[in-house]
């Protein structure tokens, strides 16, 4: 559009790319109310897809409204004559150029140098787009932040805002829209992405710029590609990562994920931990609870001379990257969250001190996110203290895609912990996506020790773990893919062991054992196992044996595996040695007792938990014991 140039309602302006499409919309169906907005083009319905409206105050009629570009650089929407939205902007006259962009960002400029003098862009509505900024303008004392509908058939104003704390390091804050009250937060800049979502770098560039005039966070396409990616503050202050697969809109991430993406859940000094059903809370070291209050107290009064620190109010220290230098907190820590991948490490003052002396102390896996009563917050560095660190992530949406969305036809089979799928990324790896159920014994804390004990092995005769995701609820660990699946459905099956010949079981066997002895003796962490038994056996497109599931192997540095004890025991009946089924205590030998019975479960082709002989009480171990002979295993045989 230029100068004296107007659109009326059932007339639109479509960017040169054909992306977006700008014009009159109703969010009712026949309801007579009109406004100016911005929508994805082709992509119906109108109304869910609209990422900027104009004059979203005030409604007008759209039959007698038009929206009109002044000679002098004024674009004003006008209802029967009366002015209801305006950008109140001037221009040399008659070289005033209204354009809509493939970004989504309706420009206004002027000149022949076509300076921008108005845009979309700085004044946002409910949806963020790539190339948006979010942060503040200091010369105009400005916020570029993102408000929420107050429904989803009402763009006025609603109830809920996101803006960005300018403190020394800044981070954004999901608000009520009066400001009475932190809903929570999204986690500071690290250099690289935001603390508490490293998983955006998967599909979005983050650029941090600050500097006299502004300090704004910016978003950018890894590639170049057509706008499919938007974020959107909805309603009722939820927030989400959509993006659109070329069918339908989905979503890639949305917060709060759980109840520690709440601000302060737990209250000041403790720590807030996703578990698979609920959250926990727990006081910092040197602290307590303090009673009928949510949060926690020192359990000593915090007491300290200048030869204790520098600064003796200090509390706690991070130390960061980048321009941040260290980075300290005064008074109540508050807003704490433990994080299974991402976070690092906050190192928190001793509660009484005589000589100069800080403790480190690593909360859990890694804390995120700290803000002190004064306001300072902090991001904390990316430490090494977890396995992961050096472990592919993926997101949930690559996920789905290389499992056809977790369909019935790319199902491998399903255990305890959950069901097993064939995947493919995009170079054409093919892999199993191994994902935690909702209703499984083996909860998060058994998924992270899994990924824990496989990230720190590698060996020949061990399932190889390609990465991992964790996202929301969804627990799910990324396999080398084995062609054969488990041994189980070999040795069990009449028409399948016919294809294991004499040589091909002794194989597996010596495979299987070449996997224990490395975890027992050769790795530089000693594991015990705990649950080796055949399903737990994976065989490759060459039937090579590789032990898998570790969610409930125990870890041991040195040598101080000899033995152990539980109050639980955990592992499959049949499989599990009787001094650890009815003492709890646990060895390397508890591995080789489930290695014995899986060799001959391999040669027999019996199950030792449904074997039964009319004419004896024996068990199928001690019926194996009688009729063994040393001398030769055609005594075993003969079971077959």
């Amino acid at each position: 559009m230029t100068g004296n140039s107007s659109l009326i309602n059932n007339q639109t302006l479509i960017s040169a790319g054909s992306m977006f499409q700008l014009g009159f919309f109703s969010p009712v169906n026949n309801s007579g109310t009109a406004y100016i907005g911005i929508w994805y083009y082709n992509h119906p319905p109108r109304e869910n897809k609209v990422v900027w409206v104009a004059n979203r105050d005030k409604s007008v009629d759209a039959s007698m409204a038009s929206l009109n570009l002044t000679s002098d650089g004024n674009l004003i929407l006008f209802e029967e004559g009366t002015e209801v939205w305006s950008t109140g902007t001037s221009a040399e006259l008659n070289s005033a150029r209204l354009q809509l962009l493939d970004s989504g960002n309706l420009a206004l400029t002027a000149g022949n140098s076509n300076r921008t003098v108005w845009q979309s862009f700085d004044h946002a509505c409910d949806t963020i787009l790539p190339g948006m900024k979010l942060g503040f303008d200091f010369r105009t004392n400005t916020p570029w932040q993102f408000v929420s509908w107050m429904s989803a058939t009402d763009p006025s104003p609603g109830k809920y805002i996101v803006k960005m704390e300018t403190y020394k390091v800044p981070d954004f804050l999901i608000l009520s829209v009066n400001g009475s009250a932190k809903l929570g937060r999204t986690g500071p800049w690290n250099g690289q992405w935001l603390v508490d979502l490293p998983m955006l770098r998967n599909v979005l560039n983050l650029i941090y710029v600050s500097n006299q005039n502004e300090t704004y966070y910016i978003t950018e396409y890894q590639i170049r590609s057509p706008v499919l990616v938007r974020m959107l503050l909805d309603a009722n202050g939820k927030r989400y990562l959509l993006i659109f697969d070329g069918r339908e809109w989905n979503s890639f991430l949305s917060l709060p994920r759980d109840d520690c993406d709440n601000y302060n859940s737990c209250g000041n000094n403790s720590v807030c931990t996703k578990g698979y059903y609920s959250i926990s809370c727990r006081c910092l070291e040197g602290f307590v609870e303090i009673g009928s209050v949510v949060g926690c107290k020192r359990k000593e009064p915090f007491s300290c001379n200048k030869l204790c620190l520098d600064d003796c109010s200090c509390v706690a220290y991070a130390v960061i990257n980048g321009p941040y230098g260290c980075i300290t907190w005064r008074g109540d820590l508050l807003d704490l969250r433990s994080f299974p991948d991402g976070g690092d490490d906050l190192y928190i003052s001793a509660s009484r001190c005589t000589r100069p002396k800080v403790e480190k102390q690593s909360i859990n896996m890694q804390i995120a996110i700290a803000v002190s009563k004064r306001g300072e917050s902090v991001i904390l560095v990316p430490g090494s203290i977890s396995a992961l660190d050096v472990l592919p992530s993926y997101d949930l949406h690559t996920i789905k895609i290389a499992t056809n969305d977790f369909s019935k036809e790319n199902k491998l089979g399903e255990g305890g912990f959950g069901a097993v799928y064939k995947g493919q990324l995009d170079d054409g790896q093919e892999i199993a996506v191994k994902k935690l159920s909702r209703y499984s014994a083996q909860g998060p804390n058994e998924f992270l020790n899994e990924l824990s004990v496989i990230a720190k092995l590698q060996h020949t005769n061990l399932v190889r773990l390609l990465g991992y995701c964790i996202e929301g609820d969804e627990r799910i660990m990324i396999l080398e893919y084995m062609e054969n699946k488990s041994l189980d459905a070999f040795i069990y099956d009449k028409a399948k062991s016919s294809l294991l010949n004499w040589q091909r079981r002794f194989d597996i066997i010596i495979g299987i054992a070449r996997g224990l002895l490395y975890l027992h003796q050769d790795s530089r962490l000693k594991v015990i196992h705990r649950d080796l038994k055949p399903s737990n056996i994976l065989l490759d497109k060459d039937m090579n044996p590789k032990i898998s599931d570790f969610g409930i192997a125990r870890i041991f540095k040195g040598d101080n595996a000899l033995e152990d004890a539980t109050t639980r025991p955990v592992g499959t009946f049949g499989y599990m040695a009787p001094e650890y089924l009815s003492h709890g205590v646990f060895s390397f030998k508890s591995d080789v007792f489930s290695f014995g019975v899986i060799v001959l479960e391999i040669i027999s082709g019996k199950k030792n938990r449904i074997f039964s002989q009319t004419d004896t009480n024996l068990n199928f171990l001690g019926y194996v014991s009688i009729n063994f002979n040393i001398n030769s295993l055609s005594s075993i045989r003969h079971i077959i």
